[in-house]
Parts: C-alpha cells; sequence; structure tokens
C-alpha cells in the first residue's frame, strides 16, 4: 500500500477509535470516565479498520465495556470464558455472529490455540479482538482500575474477543466452551513450564555421555549439540516425562515416572500408562542413537493444530543398556525450519555421511545438484530419517536428472505409524486431481486412515509432492514401491495423450493433428475428469463449427451408453461465457425433466476466447414411452427457442417430450391456453398444463387438427378427408375425461381450434416462423366466452406481447390501447368494445376494439419501456394484418399462405387509444408495407389525417352535451359563469380543449394522477389565459401553473404527499370540515363537492354506484378515492373520457336529479371523426386511380377540409344528445313503450339487458308506479340499440338502397367532395353502409328508439320499407329546413318549447309514415313517392289561407298563439300551426296526384265537408279520447284513420279528373242530393256534442254512420 493510502487508513481508524472513546457508554464497573477512556482505546486500537468500518461506535463501545464488566471478578489463574449470542433484550444489540469472550492472565498461544479449537468445530473466526490491560485487582480479584501499561502494581490480563459463525445449539455451545477450557488449560500448562522443560532438555545433554558401547563420539556431540539448538529458541516446549524400561523375561516394559511430568504431560492420565515395547520399539532401544526423533500421532492443542514433534532422549547406564527415556513434545519453530540443514546439528552430520556415501564430490555439478535437493528437502524428513534412508532418496532424486517421468520414494516411522511418501510427477501435467488420485491410491495401498500433503513446485521439471499416509496400530501392508510407482505413473498419462490418440483414429492423420493442435489442451482438470476423449471428440467437432460458424451457443441432448432408463445428458455449449444456471434449469425442468446435477467446464483457447461446457444429467420420470433419440433435436430446438426468447419457457415444454410435439407447436397450444386464461376459466395456466401433458395423446390430435385446418401445403382431398377421422379422435379424447373441470379445460382446447377460422400459423419470416401466432376466432363457436360475445375476434399471442382485437360487426373500427391489465385485457377490451358498439352508431363501422400489453417491458427508463411498447405495437398490428383479407383491383383477395374458413374479410380500420395516441403513422406504415387496401386511411389521425387534439374534436363534442345540460337548466355556458371540477391536466386532449371552449369557466378544483389543482375563486380571464398557456406547453403538467394567479387558499398540491392542509376557503368550497386530508381523501372530497360540472378529460373509474363494490369497478388504481353516485353534488357531468362512472353509478346520479348521458355519447366526437377521415381517403384513393390526383394533393384536400368534417362530427353530437332529451322527457308516459323495445331486443339476441345494466320488469313496474322512466344513461343505451337494429336491417336486407342516395345525395362526405365526386359516390365501397347509418341516426334520432319497431308491430311492414317511408315523409313535410329552423333557437327561446315543437314535427312525420305505409306497402319507392307528392304537401303548406275550414282555420290559430306564447317568432309558429294540416293533406296530394288536379281543389272539397259535417269535431274528440295501454292507443289509432279513410274514400268519389266542375259545387250537390242522411247525421253530432265525455263506442257509432252515409 502506498504512503499515502496507508496515511488515509490510518486517519479512518483514528476518527473510529476517538468515536468510540468519546461515546457516552458506561461501565458497571469502572466509574473513572479517565479509565474507561483508556481501556475504550486499548480494546480497539489494534483491531484492523475493516473490521471497524461501518459499525455503530456506540455499540462497540457498549460491546467493550461488557467485557470489561464480564471480567468484574477474576481470581490469580483464573480464566474467565463465556460463548453467547447478543440480543436486544439483553445485550442492547443483535448479531450474525456468536461471540467467544475470554480473559486471562496474558500469556502467548492464548489467540492462536484457541482459535484452533474454535476452527477444529468447523466455525470460523470472522473478527478478532484482542488487547492487553494493565488492571489492578484486590486479594479477591475485584476489579479496581485500569491502567497504562508498565504501571507499577498491575498485573496485565489478555482480553479476547471473537466473532465465529452463529452457532444456536445449547448442546454445541457446551461442548465448544469445553473444549475451549481445554485448550486454554493446556497454555497455562505449557506456558507455566517451559522454562522447566527447556532446562530439562539444557540438562539431558550430560545423560549423553553414557551410551551404547562403540558408540560413535562424533554421533554423541553432534546429538548433544541438537538438543543444545533445539534449546536455543528452535523448539516451543509442550510437555516433558521421564520413562523407565524395565525386563520381564523377553518382554519389555516402559513406564512413567511419577512426579516428572511437566506441561502437557503434567496430569498423570496424559501418556503414563505402561506400555509394552513392539519389536520396533525393542529394536530401537538397541539402536546405537541416543535420540529418537519422529511426529507424534496427535495434534497439538497449542499454538498451531499440527502433529506434535517427538524428541526422545534414551537414557543409558554404566554399561551401555538403554534404562529409560525422556520424552520432550512440542512444535519446531518457524526458525527451525528457515534455517540451513548444513548448520544444524546431528542434520548436517546426516549430510556428511549422505556426501561419503554417494562419493560425490559437493564442489562438483552433482554435488551442488545433491546440496540443492538436501536443501529443499522436508525438514522433517531430515531429522526423523536415518542416513541410509536419506542416503537412497537424496540419491535417487539426483539421479532423475529433470526427466519427465514419474518416481516414488518410501520410508516408514520408525514406529510403524505411518508412511512418509516423496513423489516426482512431470510438472506440466501435475494438477490438484492428480493429487488426490495418488493420495487415494497410497492410502488404499498401505490400509491408511488418514493423509496429509504438501506440494513443492519450483523451476525443476518435476513437481513433488510429500504425502504422509498413517495407519492403525499393528497394520503391516505388502508393498510393493515398482508397482505402487507404476501405478502412479498411469494416474499420470495424460488425458491430453489419449485425446490426441482417439482424434487421430477418428478424423484422420491430418484433421487430428489438426484439432488437436488447436483444442487439445483446452480442457480442465474437471473436463479431463469426467469425460472419456471419445466423448471429447465430439465437443470438439461442436466448438469448432461454432468457431468457424460464428454460433454464440448450441446444445445437445444424447443417451449415454449403459444409461439408466430415463436418464439423459444435456450440453450447453456457450462461446465467452456460461449460461446462468437460474436461466438453465427452469427452462430444462418446464420440458418434464428433473436436473439430478450440473457440471461446468471452461475451455480456453490460445485466442484467449472461452468455450464453456455444462453437462447436465436429466432424468425423465413420465407414464409415457419417449423415443428420446428421435426427441433430441425437438428437446434442442425447444431449449434454444426459449432461451432466445423466440418460446416461453412454462409446462407446456414437457409435451416436447411427451406428447411428441415441436417448440412451434407448444407455442400454439400457449396461444390457446393464454386466450383461454383471457377468457376467464377458473383454472389457472399450470392446471391447464397438467391436464393436457395428462391427455397428451388428444393433445396431439389437436395439434394435427389444427395443421390440417390451415396448413397450405395439404391438399384439399386430403385435408376434408383426414378432418373427418381427427375431429372424431379428438371428441373421443375429451370424451375421456376424468372429471368436470379437465373436461371443460379439453373442451376449451378442443373448442378453441374447432372455432378458428385463420391463422398466420405457418407463414414465415426471414426462414423462421413469425414471431407471433394469430388465430382469428368465431366467438359463436366458442364452449365458454363471456358475453356480450363479438362478431370476431383475433387472439396474437408472441413471447413478448399479446393482445386482441375484438369487432361487433363485419366493419368494425376502434381503438387499440396498450393495456396495463396483463391478467384480463380481453375483459377490458370486452368492456370498451360494449362501449364501442353504442358509440358507433353515429358512424359508418360498428364497433372494435382492440388491446395488447407487453409482457416483457423494461424497467424504469420511459424510452426504453416506449420502444419496447412501439415494438409490440408493431407485432400486433402485422400479427392483425396477416389474417385479413386485402382488395386489389376492386376484387378481395386472401393473403398468400392463409386457409381461411370463413367469408371475404377485408375491413381492418384501427386507431388510436390509451397509449398509442403517436401510433398512427406507425400503423399506416405496416399497412404500406403490407399493401394494404386501405393504404394510410387504415389508421386514421396520422401526419396525413386528422389530428383530435389539434381539432379538439372530443372535447367539442362532448361539450355539445354540456351545453345541452345547461341549456335544459337555463344557463348559457358560453356567456353565464359556471363553476366546474376536472379530472385531468392541461397537456391532455380532452381536458385541455374542454377547459378552453367557454371563458365562462370557473375551475375551481382538479386532479390528475400526479397533482390535485385548487383554485377557490378563480379570475375567469387569467385562468382563461394561464390554461390557455398550458396547453400550449408541450408535456405540461398542473406544477407549471402559475401559482400567483391562483385565488386565496388555493394550490397545486402533489398526490405523493401525506397530507394536504386545507384553508379556510378550500374547506368553505369543498364544504368539510377537516383541517387536513390526505390525498386521496382531497380527491373524493373534490367529487362530492357541490358544483355545477364535473369534466372528466381523464382515465380511471371515480364514481360507483351505491350498492355497487370496488370489485365490481375493475379499476383497482382509484379504489381508495372512488366515490358513490348518490354522494355526488355536480349538476352536470361531461364525460370527454371513458368509464369516468360505472353505467350503475350514472343511472343512480340521474336518479338523485344529476344531468349525465355516458361517455359513448359525450365523446363519440373522436371515432366519428376518424371514420370519416377513412371514409373520405377510401374515396380519395378511387378519385387517385380514376382521375389522377396525387397524394400531395389528396393531403391538401383533407386538410381544407377540417372544419367540414368538424361541423358534421358535432352536428351527430348536437342531434344525439338532442334525441335523449326528447326521449326522457317522455320516458315516464312511454315506459312501457320503450319496455317492450328492450324486451323485442333481448330476443333478437342484439342486446342483453343485464350486461347493459338496463332495469328488468320488476324494477320497470317499480317505476312505472312511482310515476318515474329510464333516465338519460339508460336512454342512451336504448337509443344506441335501436340504431344497431335499424343498421343491421337495412344492411341485412337483400333490397337496394339506391333509392335513398338518388333523392338526397350523401350528407356524410362534405359538400366539396359531394360536389366534385358525385359520381363516384355510389361506387365508395361502403356506399350501402354509410347510407345504413345516416338513415339509422336521423330517423332513430328523430323518431325516438321505438318508433321502427312500433311501426313494424303496427303494419307489418318490413324495416327498409319502414326507412324509406321515413325518409320520404321527412321531405314531403319540409321536416329538415323545419327543425334546422328550431335548432337555430337555442338559448333564444325556452329548450322546453324547442323540445315540444319537434315532438310535433316528429308526430306529424309519424302519421305521415303510416300514411305512407298504408298506401305503398313494401313497394314503397322514395323517388316515385317523393315525385308524387312532394310538390302538392308544398302547396297545402304554404295555401292553407285560400282552403282552410273555419274549424280548421279556428285551430290553426289557436295552434300559432300558443308556440307565439312560448316566445316562438310568429313565422315559424305560422309553419309549426301548418303541420296540423299534414294528415288530410297527405289524402289531398295523393287524390291530386292520381286525378291529376290542382291539390287546392281537393283541399276545398275537404274543407267543405270538414264544415258541413263537422268532422273535425270527430277528429279532436277521437285525438282526445285517453288510452291505458298500448291496445287503447291502437283502437284509438284506428278510429282516428277510419275517419280519414272515410273522407278519402268521399273525395276520391267526388273528384274526378275529368270534371271541370269546381269543388264547391260538387260538395254542394253531393250534399243536397244526400240532404236527409247529412241532416240525420248532423242531428247525431249535435246530440253527441251535449254529452260530457265521448267515449270509443259513442265515435264507433259516428264512424259507422259517416260510413253508411258515404256509401249512399
Amino acid at each position: 500500500m502506498a504512503p499515502k493510502d496507508q496515511r488515509r487508513v490510518g486517519d479512518i481508524k483514528q476518527l473510529i477509535v476517538d468515536s468510540v472513546v468519546a461515546s457516552r457508554a458506561r461501565s458497571k464497573t469502572i466509574k473513572n470516565a479517565a479509565q474507561v477512556k483508556l481501556f475504550l482505546k486499548r480494546y480497539v486500537e489494534n483491531v484492523p479498520v475493516e473490521d471497524l468500518q461501518g459499525r455503530s461506535e456506540k455499540l462497540m463501545a457498549r460491546a467493550a465495556l461488557d467485557h470489561l464488566d464480564f471480567g468484574a471478578t477474576r481470581r490469580k489463574g483464573q480464566a474467565l470464558l463465556r460463548i453467547f449470542n447478543p440480543s436486544e433484550k439483553e445485550q442492547g444489540y443483535s448479531s450474525i455472529y456468536t461471540f467467544v469472550e475470554m480473559i486471562n492472565e496474558d500469556m502467548p498461544f492464548l489467540v492462536d490455540s484457541v482459535s484452533a479449537a474454535i476452527n477444529r468445530h468447523n466455525l470460523a473466526v470472522h473478527i478478532t479482538v484482542h488487547p492487553i490491560v494493565a488492571v489492578k485487582r484486590d486479594g479477591k480479584g475485584k476489579l479496581l482500575s485500569i491502567h497504562k501499561p508498565g504501571t507499577k502494581g498491575t498485573i496485565t490480563e489478555s482480553y479476547v474477543r471473537f466473532a465465529i459463525d452463529r452457532e444456536t445449539d445449547p448442546a454445541q455451545l457446551k461442548i465448544l466452551s469445553q473444549e475451549i477450557f481445554r485448550v486454554l488449560g493446556d497454555v497455562r500448562a505449557a506456558v507455566r513450564d517451559w522454562k522447566k522443560m527447556r532446562q530439562r532438555m539444557l540438562d539431558t545433554r550430560a545423560l549423553l555421555e553414557n551410551g551404547p558401547k562403540s558408540a560413535d563420539p562424533e554421533l554423541r556431540r553432534e546429538s548433544q549439540a541438537l538438543l543444545g539448538w533445539l534449546a536455543d529458541d528452535h523448539f516451543t516446549f509442550l510437555g516433558y516425562r521421564e520413562y523407565k524400561l524395565r525386563k520381564k523375561g523377553k518382554r519389555v516394559f516402559l513406564s512413567a515416572v511419577e512426579g516428572t511430568g511437566l506441561g502437557l504431560l503434567t496430569q498423570d492420565n496424559r501418556g503414563s500408562k505402561t506400555v509394552e515395547l513392539t519389536a520396533e520399539m525393542r529394536r530401537l532401544t538397541r539402536s546405537r542413537d541416543w535420540l529418537i526423533l519422529t511426529k507424534a500421532n496427535s495434534r497439538s492443542t497449542v499454538h498451531r493444530p499440527a502433529f506434535l514433534d517427538y524428541v526422545g532422549v534414551k537414557v543409558f547406564n554404566a554399561k551401555g543398556e538403554a534404562i529409560g527415556e525422556r520424552r520432550f513434545i512440542g512444535l519446531l519453530t518457524s526458525i527451525a525450519y528457515s534455517e540451513s540443514p548444513k548448520n544444524i546439528p546431528l542434520i548436517r552430520h546426516k549430510i556428511q555421511r549422505i556426501f561419503a556415501r554417494a562419493q560425490v564430490d559437493e564442489a562438483g555439478h552433482r554435488g551442488k545438484a545433491l546440496s540443492h535437493i538436501i536443501e529443499t528437502f522436508p525438514r522433517e524428513e531430515l531429522i526423523q530419517s536415518t542416513v541410509q534412508d536419506l542416503t537412497r532418496t537424496t540419491f535417487g532424486i539426483l539421479n532423475l536428472q529433470d526427466r519427465q517421468r514419474v518416481k516414488f520414494f518410501l520410508r516408514r516411522d520408525a514406529f510403524r505409524r505411518f508412511f512418509s511418501c516423496l513423489v516426482f510427477i512431470p510438472r506440466e501435467k501435475y494438477t490438484t486431481a492428480i493429487r488426490k488420485k495418488v493420495e487415494a491410491l497410497l492410502k488404499d495401498s498401505f490400509n491408511g486412515t488418514s493423509v496429509d500433503s504438501a506440494v513443492q513446485i519450483s523451476d525443476s521439471a518435476l513437481a513433488r509432492v510429500h504425502i504422509i499416509v498413517r495407519t492403525a496400530e499393528g497394520v503391516r501392508p505388502r508393498i510393493s514401491i515398482q508397482s505402487i510407482e507404476d501405478k502412479i505413473a498411469r494416474l499420470v498419462v495424460t488425458w491430453a495423450d489419449r485425446l490426441h490418440t482417439t482424434l487421430l483414429d477418428k478424423f484422420g492423420h491430418d484433421e487430428g493433428h489438426r484439432l488437436y493442435r488447436a483444442y487439445g489442451h483446452i480442457f480442465p482438470a474437471g473436463y479431463q475428469e469426467d469425460t472419456a476423449p471419445s466423448s471429447a471428440c465430439s465437443d470438439i467437432q461442436v466448438i469448432d463449427n461454432m468457431l468457424t460458424n460464428g454460433i454464440p451457443r448450441t446444445v445437445d441432448l444424447y443417451v449415454p451408453e449403459l444409461a439408466e432408463p430415463g436418464h439423459l445428458h444435456f450440453m450447453i455449449y456457450s462461446k465467452n461465457s456460461p449460461i446462468v444456471l437460474s436461466d438453465a434449469l427452469p427452462i430444462i425442468e418446464n420440458m418434464g425433466v428433473a436436473v439430478y446435477s450440473e457440471r461446468p467446464y471452461e475451455a480456453k483457447l490460445s485466442t484467449g476466447e472461452a468455450f464453456w461446457m455444462q453437462d447436465f444429467h436429466l432424468v425423465h420420470e413420465s407414464d409415457n414411452v419417449v423415443d428420446f433419440v428421435a426427441a433430441d433435436a425437438r428437446f434442442e430446438e425447444c431449449f434454444m427457442a426459449v432461451l432466445e426468447g423466440d418460446a416461453e419457457n412454462d409446462g407446456l415444454n414437457r409435451l416436447i417430450l411427451d406428447g411428441g410435439l415441436d417448440w412451434r407447436q407448444t407455442a400454439l397450444l400457449r396461444c390457446y391456453a393464454k386466450h383461454i386464461l383471457q377468457l376467464g376459466l377458473p383454472f389457472s395456466q399450470s392446471y391447464m398444463e397438467d391436464v393436457l401433458a395428462a391427455n397428451a395423446g388428444l393433445v396431439t390430435s389437436l395439434v394435427r387438427q389444427f395443421e390440417l385446418q390451415f396448413d397450405p401445403s395439404v391438399a384439399k382431398s386430403t385435408r376434408s378427408r383426414e378432418l373427418k377421422k381427427i375431429r372424431a379422435a379428438v371428441a373421443r379424447g375429451v370424451a375421456r375425461a376424468r372429471n368436470v373441470d379437465e373436461d371443460r379445460i379439453l373442451s376449451a382446447f378442443a373448442g378453441g381450434v374447432a372455432a378458428t377460422l385463420r391463422t398466420n400459423y405457418f407463414l414465415r419470416e426471414g426462414g423462421k416462423p413469425k414471431p407471433s401466432i394469430a388465430i382469428k376466432l368465431d366467438p359463436a363457436q366458442l364452449p365458454e366466452i363471456p358475453l356480450p360475445r363479438p362478431k370476431y375476434e383475433i387472439f396474437v399471442y408472441s413471447p413478448e406481447v399479446e393482445g386482441v382485437h375484438l369487432r361487433g360487426g363485419a366493419v368494425a373500427r376502434g381503438g387499440l390501447r396498450w393495456s396495463d391489465r396483463r391478467e384480463d385485457f380481453r375483459t377490458e377490451v370486452l368492456g370498451l368494445l360494449k362501449a364501442q358498439v353504442v358509440k358507433n352508431t353515429v358512424i359508418v363501422p360498428t364497433g372494435a376494439k382492440g388491446g395488447f400489453y407487453p409482457k416483457q417491458a423494461p424497467k424504469g427508463d420511459r424510452n426504453a419501456i416506449l420502444q419496447n411498447g412501439i415494438k409490440c405495437y408493431k407485432t400486433f398490428i402485422r400479427a392483425l394484418l396477416d389474417v385479413t383479407d386485402n382488395v386489389i383491383d376492386g376484387q378481395v383477395v386472401t393473403p398468400p399462405g392463409i386457409v381461411r374458413r370463413d367469408g371475404d374479410d377485408p375491413y381492418l380500420v384501427v386507431a388510436a387509444d390509451k397509449g398509442t395516441a403517436a401510433f398512427s403513422d406507425i400503423a399506416n406504415g405496416i399497412s404500406e408495407e403490407y399493401k394494404f387496401w386501405l393504404d394510410d386511411a387504415f389508421a386514421s389521425g396520422g401526419s396525413a389525417g386528422y389530428d383530435h387534439k389539434k381539432m379538439g374534436i372530443t372535447a367539442r363534442g362532448a361539450w355539445e352535451a354540456v351545453k345541452r345540460h345547461f341549456r335544459e337548466m337555463g344557463l348559457n355556458t358560453q356567456t353565464d359563469p359556471f363553476t366546474v371540477v376536472g379530472i385531468g391536466d392541461m397537456a391532455g386532449d380532452v381536458f385541455g380543449n374542454g377547459m378552453l371552449l367557454s371563458r365562462k369557466i370557473k375551475l375551481v378544483a382538479a386532479f390528475n394522477h400526479r397533482n390535485i389543482f385548487l383554485d377557490p375563486d378563480p379570475d375567469m380571464v387569467a385562468s382563461y389565459r394561464e390554461r390557455q398557456r398550458l396547453f400550449k406547453m408541450p408535456g405540461s403538467t398542473w406544477e407549471d401553473y402559475d401559482t400567483t394567479l391562483i385565488s386565496k387558499g388555493g394550490g397545486v398540491y402533489s398526490r405523493d404527499l401525506k397530507t394536504i392542509r386545507l384553508s379556510t376557503e378550500v374547506r368553505k368550497l369543498l364544504d368539510v370540515q377537516a383541517t387536513s386530508l390526505k390525498p386521496d381523501e382531497l380527491i373524493s372530497a373534490i367529487l362530492r363537492m357541490p358544483v355545477d360540472l364535473l369534466w372528466n378529460g381523464g382515465i380511471g373509474t371515480y364514481a360507483k354506484a351505491s350498492y355497487e363494490g370496488n370489485s365490481d369497478v375493475g379499476d383497482r388504481s382509484n379504489d381508495a378515492l372512488r366515490v358513490d353516485a348518490n354522494e355526488l353534488r355536480c349538476k352536470v357531468i361531461g364525460e370527454g373520457g371513458n368509464l369516468g362512472l360505472t353505467q350503475l353509478a350514472r343511472v343512480e346520479y340521474s336518479m338523485h336529479g344529476g344531468r349525465i348521458n355516458t361517455d359513448f355519447i359525450d365523446n363519440s366526437a373522436g371515432v366519428d371523426s376518424s371514420d370519416r377521415e377513412v371514409n373520405i381517403k377510401i374515396l380519395l384513393t378511387d378519385v387517385a386511380k380514376q382521375k389522377g390526383m396525387t397524394r400531395k394533393k389528396r393531403n391538401v384536400l383533407l386538410e381544407s377540409m377540417t372544419d367540414d368534417v368538424a361541423k358534421l362530427v358535432l352536428r351527430n353530437n348536437y342531434l344525439q344528445t338532442q334525441s335523449i332529451s326528447m326521449s326522457e322527457t317522455i320516458s315516464a308516459a312511454r315506459i312501457d313503450e320503450t319496455a317492450r323495445l328492450i324486451t323485442d331486443l333481448e330476443k333478437t339476441g342484439l342486446l342483453n339487458r343485464e350486461i347493459e345494466f338496463l332495469p328488468d320488469q320488476a324494477q320497470i313496474d317499480e317505476r312505472r308506479s312511482r310515476k318515474l322512466g329510464f333516465t338519460r344513461p339508460e336512454l342512451a343505451v336504448v337509443l344506441s340499440y335501436a340504431k344497431i337494429d335499424l343498421y343491421n336491417g337495412l344492411i341485412g336486407s337483400k333490397e337496394p338502397l339506391v333509392d335513398f342516395l338518388a333523392i338526397d345525395p350523401q350528407r356524410y362526405f362534405p359538400s366539396v367532395l359531394r360536389r366534385r365526386y358525385a359520381d363516384l359516390l355510389p361506387d365508395h365501397r361502403l356506399s350501402r353502409e354509410i347510407l345504413a347509418t345516416l338513415v339509422a341516426n336521423d330517423l332513430v334520432n328523430r323518431m325516438g328508439p321505438a318508433f321502427v319497431k312500433r311501426v313494424q308491430l303496427d303494419t307489418g311492414a318490413n324495416i327498409v320499407t319502414v326507412a324509406r317511408a321515413y325518409e320520404v315523409a321527412r321531405i314531403i313535410c319540409r321536416a329538415a329546413p323545419l327543425l334546422r329552423t328550431i335548432e337555430s333557437l337555442d338559448y333564444e327561446i325556452p329548450a322546453s318549447a324547442q323540445v315540444e315543437m319537434m315532438f310535433e314535427v316528429s308526430r306529424t312525420l309519424r302519421h305521415a309514415c303510416y300514411w305512407l305505409i298504408e298506401q305503398y306497402g313494401d313497394s314503397l319507392d322514395i323517388v316515385k313517392a317523393v315525385d308524387r307528392l312532394k310538390d302538392h304537401m308544398a302547396r297545402i303548406y304554404t295555401r292553407s289561407a285560400t282552403y282552410l275550414s273555419r274549424a280548421s282555420r279556428t285551430r290553426n290559430e289557436n295552434a300559432e298563439k300558443h308556440y307565439v306564447s312560448l316566445d316562438v317568432p310568429e313565422k315559424l309558429a305560422s309553419r309549426m300551426s301548418d303541420l296540423l294540416l299534414t294528415r288530410p293533406a297527405l289524402d289531398m296530394a295523393d287524390l291530386a296526384a292520381e286525378r291529376n288536379r290542382d291539390v287546392l281543389d281537393a283541399a276545398r272539397l275537404y274543407s267543405t265537408f270538414n264544415d258541413e259535417l263537422e268532422l273535425h269535431w270527430l277528429h279532436n274528440r277521437a285525438e282526445d279520447l285517453s288510452v291505458d295501454g298500448r291496445w287503447q292507443a291502437m283502437a284509438r289509432s284506428n278510429l282516428r284513420d277510419e275517419f280519414y279513410r272515410l273522407r278519402r274514400k268521399l273525395a276520391f268519389h267526388l273528384l274526378s279528373a275529368k270534371s271541370t266542375r269546381k269543388p264547391g259545387d260538387v260538395a254542394a250537390a253531393w250534399l243536397a242530393k244526400n240532404s236527409a242522411g247529412v241532416e240525420q247525421f248532423k242531428r247525431m253530432i249535435d246530440e253527441m256534442k251535449l254529452r260530457d265525455e265521448v267515449d270509443f263506442a259513442t265515435l264507433t257509432v259516428a264512424a259507422r254512420q259517416l260510413r253508411n252515409l258515404i256509401s249512399n
């Protein structure tokens, strides 16, 4: 470490030490603060800094003082020990460690001896604290004070604290404690007696003067010198004892001399038993050596845990006989190991004798080599071995001369307790594995009990392994050194050598050599240990192929020879880095096999590249018989597909083995499984996987059925024939289901396959299957599907994204949203589809909706999330187009590779929705890529389309609803101030545009997902400008609002705040008492506050019915703030956003007096605008083809029509809300009529009352009794379904609709298109649908939802006839200009007056329709009828002053006065009064046309009879009849029509085409001729007038009398 770094570490440590010392921890034992600080400093100052960092200084101080207090009392010679696991309760802290704390007199070997004891229990020491502290204690051992080292009168104590592996077993802790106490005793004994033992060794030297006869004097001197050398700090003395030899016959015994033990041998129970000497021991007693140098058979408990060194000194008497032994046990010191052997007594003597025996010149080359061998020879071997053994071994080593060969040398311990082996192995072939094998071989050869080894690898070509093999007492194995050496040699012959040979055999000389040079030395030892060279050849082939072809990873499944059944191996080859087990194991296990083991090997090439081979041992347990050889390719492909993200990892992959499927086929099943989950079947995927695996045969049949249905390579004849067989097999398989749940699951899969109409499964891209699977389904065939049931469904599956597209009909449109609901996005889309179907009643297509969910979205990075979403969106769009027909040169063309089981289906239009607002150009780019016929009409709102936000069209449409609500309440939103609460922010399309649609808005509160805005008393002008600024600012939030413009008490608050304080002004605004609220509580209060308008421009559902639960809503993110509808105190709700309230909440809110429509009514302008864009583009595509319009000119024209399109769209919003208001006005009176319509629509299957939350019959009865009708939200639903029913009827009829277009050119397109391209309009691809849409909207908006069904029921006319009748009536009665005039009076006259006039217009049209149907029936032709009647009707309306009878004139004048009293302009009032003439006028016009007479002649004739016969009185009385129920209403209508028919009959009888007589003369003549009958009839009328009440019977008599009169 650099000095600078050392200083930095020192500074850090000093800071920590100072902090520990400065802590305020207190000792229970030492009260003196200075002494406590001294102790703390001594305690931590020598602890390594890394053990101090990151720990609390206070806790360290507390632990130190606890240690000090533990030693409050310690008697002299006593060792204190405690082992504990700290806890908060007892120690004030907890730890992951167990702590060992000791206090003892300071002495050597304490720490390392106890550490070794702890290690012997397989516990690791993590931290060691070992301060030496000077203390004073009293006579009883009580701690008195702490002092600096060296202070007089102190004793030095060792405080030791170990942090060790956590151990909680009390029994184990007790054993450890006993072991440590034993070790402490040994240390104390050794330290206490070491001087005595050393002196004993020095004294023992003199005993060597006696010795064996003929002893070598030099050996005596060297032995004496060795003892002195050992005593000179080269030996750590641990034990000493004296022994005596005694003989009993031939037996010799060795007995300990009592009282001579020192150190570890002090106690008589340690090595003091009398033992009989073995033959080897007796031989030692007779040897001429004084010293016995060996290893004891036990390890040291003191200092280090090595086997004890044994120094025995034989004691001889004067006769030279061995009479005893002085035994020293201990450990050689580190100095002894480092000293040169030539300087060590006795060893140097041995070395001299070795050189003498070897006859080698010490100064020569061999002599120097031998010296080097001796210098590096194991020191203990030099000490313990005899000269003979050393000479043999060292000279043998010398003769090796670095030869690359194996050599084995053996020496047996003199006491026959162990074998000392020296093994030399060529260095390049030495590995740890080789060492372990050699150890095992030697242990087995010597029947050993344990093995210790030491390795020396130097510059020499040979590695030396010194192995000690310990044997049991009495073991005498038969040993052949040569045999052992040969066995070792065989172990060392390299695996690479065998590999080389195998490569040459398998690949030939040249290729074999090339492969060996490249790969022969790349494999690690573990691989060589586990792998035969023959198998390695296959691996080399794989690696070579990967390198050659740039393959990063490949796999191989194989069954080894002689493998047990079901056992197989799976190899994964990876370049540079191995596959992570957490990635690989789940994939493998999900394929139905268990992983028993994994062996990884890294092979490094000479280039530095690495290859990893991972060998997995697998076991497949299944009832299914699997041909693994045939399955290997499928298994490998599936694994790689999952790994590369082409397939998902789940239990369906077990069908690779169990079902014989490939990965793509399992992906197909997964597609259906995901769809079934989205349908809401109550089964988990894992359960379905188990069921499919248990029915693998059926699964195979299902896949085969699918392939037969859609594989384009299958011939038609084969397809038809084989499908019959496979369907029968599938049916049998499903029938074998074991229980109800299994039957439902299998039926769902079988039903899904059978219901599939198209798929892109067989399409390929870049030589691979497409990344997604799309299945187009017929929902009508699906066995279990939630309602409402869409007409068509496309489900898209891929590992990255899932999505669904639902359509209500063949021609349908709706947005594609980026869903955040993985588990039930279909439920979300289905709910939106339901709303879209009713919303789309204003446009040509019916409703459609799509949604996709990115399953592997990145986290955190918003841009990465967006890019992933775009990628998923593209996948989804492409999949939809894959299974959609195209139109080429006017002909429908099925995409290549698609086998379809349905009819033509080319209409697919997508639109922006949540999360995809900016994706239109992306979709249109894909449309262009596919050359789809709709081109950039595919997705509206792109760069060459109508930008909804720029147009503000959705908000403007919803604002029409808001204006109507307030207008009918008497408030003008454009001139009168009103308060608003908003959901959203100014950056949003709907919210931002909406809040700029009136300068009279007082936005008092708003919130979005991030902020809450409060402005209790806003300045309308300033706040409007500020909102305008924020709207123009890209990405603005409420946080950007200029808070200086906010009124007192208001502000902008984050929803992340814990609580928000409420000012007095805000509390008053919200009408709450609380002074602070949590953000969600504040939003709830905002929703409940009294306000004029609640404007929803955001996302989420914020209100539910009081009887609904949050779980019914499906928007968990807003559960905490959602309110009940009966708590809402706003007057009006404008739903610019979707799903702001549940439908039941809308109904409840309406029942409590609130004004609301539905989201699909209010915000329909967006979809209306988009649809018009699409259809305009379709038209202009034809213009481009036939008239050469360029794309640039087209785009200019599109932009120029923006305002025209907006007007057409907003007109629909105006009329729809107007129609709801009219229906609401008469809802209570006509509750039965609406109820009948709902029932009729239910019977047709179009409407589901429960799904649409419409009241059941009991609820309707209850409302009727309370004089209540249907609410606006309910009427909005009924209105929409009435339009759908009419539209479907018109489209479904086989009748041509050209007469609708001929008489009234399509008002759908802007006027510029109608003028320029009138010739192309009839040929528009959706001309019929456009006409049907226009007719359905206009008719139902004007006539009410029940009109068509009622007319059909009353007249029996078909639906097209009713529509034609309305179209004719609208024209001949001049309804359109009249209605526009009424509508132009918005805010000028009361809304109620407008409604009353519009009801009169609709009543007039109803009478006209009935008349037209009665006269023409289903042969009614619009053009002919209009030509026949229009001009005559116009003259009747405009010339009424010239022909009205006295009674009719009076009635008209009264009507006109009534309208004038309602502030209706006189001119309009006059026109309205003329409508009373309509019913008889129809007969007059028809008569005039039939007789070719001036219609005024007919009118005058009618007027004469009206006055003379008082027919006006009869008509009035018939109109005045009170009715109860439909049948009485029909009776009244029939009676009224009877009077009209009789008048018509009389007029037709009298007015002929050839007559030139005036109508008055004709009438007078007839009256004169029938004067008697006339007088009688008039007397009857006079009599009737005298009655208080005229009933049906009376008027029926009058009708009969009139009939009789006319018949004469």
